[in-house]
């Protein structure tokens, strides 16, 4: 095994104990962020332009709605 290949196996075993500390930890700061939501009277409006939010779908009416102009001369 060369140099090369015991850095890549150490990178995987690092990366694999990385992502297993972060979901430990992230349970630990979801419930901190909520007894602090709660403790300061935060609400959702509080948050509006903050927090990533999805697109929202359309109704599939909007294709519709575009319909090529008539150019009259």
């Amino acid at each position: 095994m060369n140099e090369v290949d015991k850095i890549n196996e150490q990178i995987a075993q690092l990366t694999a104990q990385r992502e297993s500390v972060m979901l430990k930890e992230k349970a630990n700061v979801l419930a901190k962020m909520k007894e602090d939501i709660k403790l300061y009277g935060f609400k959702t409006s509080d948050f509006k332009g903050v927090l990533a939010t999805r697109k929202k779908r359309g109704t599939g009416t909007a294709a519709k709605k575009t319909v090529a102009k008539k150019i009259t001369k």
